[in-house]
């Protein structure tokens, strides 16, 4: 058990990786069981597999930690329970408005079940492990980042409205004709419902909390924030694969992986910029990963060569005016605190 905890201290990131694919692709035939056969009753693993890239992160903290045990378990419990009531809420509202799917107490009851991977990530923020405490903080902490968070949650949604034109002067649809959700009041509810909805599952807590959270620190020991978001890009991407092919996606063509490598690698370098402005703020990543999943539930978008060129152009900016090729200073709150990493 030394020689596995002794490899995993000197190859966190590898381990990361592994440990990652371990839980979402080995409980990849969730996604297919549920989405495609309606097997619900395997919701529990589909929301364990989603939760891979947190889990690993907390499984390596946790075992990696050798500091005494602080403060009681009490605080963990309270954050437990009070995650785990908002996560049910949240989620029996996406159901109901979002989903427009009966509420029934056998649905209610399958939900607050499988959600607990869920309040147990946001849980671990509060954990008597120092590692974990550490590790997490960033997740519950809106104060210092708040203007970047603020940041996070309009960029993404107007990028992809600036696109809407770029891709009508690249030779597609009209913009006249783009069908656009009347601005309401419901509207703005519906919106608010489904943002909360993917903050919470998962790309905060599931997605997140490892990617940006775990691996980006560690990366950016050795790596530039752009070389960290280009090698993240290419895992998280790939990391999908289960759920797209359960979707119904088009996973065994190369357009299709060409188009997902594009833009998710851009995607990973805005998230990790704001990320690293908010001073490594995983809720920052949070908020940046679920205003992208929001708007594109709203805003109605005909190809996507117009949302890559925006993107380009946009991320172009970012890395110029950051220059995110070099290196950051090694005490920068988004770098991992440690004299040497190898993985």
């Amino acid at each position: 058990m030394n020689k596995v905890t002794d490899w995993i201290k000197r190859h966190q990131i590898a381990a990361f990786f592994i440990i990652t694919f371990a839980i979402t692709w080995g409980l990849g035939f969730s996604y297919d069981a549920v989405l495609k056969h309606g097997q619900f009753l395997l919701f529990p693993l589909l929301f364990i597999a989603t939760c891979g890239p947190a889990l690993a992160g907390i499984i390596i903290s946790a075992v990696l930690d050798t500091q005494p045990r602080q403060g009681t378990r009490k605080a963990f419990w309270i954050a437990f329970f009070v995650a785990w009531v908002v996560s049910v809420l949240v989620c029996i509202a996406n159901l109901k408005f979002i989903e427009q799917i009966p509420i029934s107490p056998k649905l209610v009851g399958l939900f607050t079940i499988s959600i607990m991977p869920v309040p147990f990530v946001i849980a671990s923020a509060f954990s008597r492990n120092p590692s974990l405490r550490s590790y997490l903080a960033s997740l519950v902490q809106l104060r210092g980042v708040w203007g970047w968070a603020l940041l996070a949650s309009v960029l993404m949604p107007a990028l992809i409205l600036i696109s809407i034109p770029v891709n009508n002067f690249h030779g597609r649809q009209p913009i006249a004709s783009y069908r656009f959700p009347d601005l309401s009041l419901a509207l703005i509810g519906l919106v608010i419902v489904k943002f909360l909805y993917q903050l919470f599952f998962f790309n905060a807590t599931g997605e997140e909390v490892g990617w940006r959270g775990f691996a980006l620190p560690r990366l950016q020991v050795r790596t530039s924030p752009l070389i960290a978001a280009l090698n993240i890009g290419v895992f998280w991407t790939l990391w999908h694969f289960f759920y797209w092919q359960a979707e119904g996606k088009p996973v065994m063509t190369v357009d299709f992986w060409v188009e997902m490598y594009i833009c998710h690698t851009l995607l990973s370098v805005f998230i990790v910029w704001l990320c690293n402005r908010a001073k490594g703020s995983i809720l920052v990543a949070g908020i940046t990963h679920a205003a992208v999943n929001t708007a594109q539930a709203f805003i109605p978008l005909q190809g996507i060569w117009g949302l890559i060129l925006t993107w380009s152009v946009a991320a172009l900016v970012m890395i110029l005016v950051d220059r995110m090729w070099k290196k950051l200073p090694s005490d920068h709150p988004a770098v991992f605190q440690a004299p040497t990493l190898d993985g």
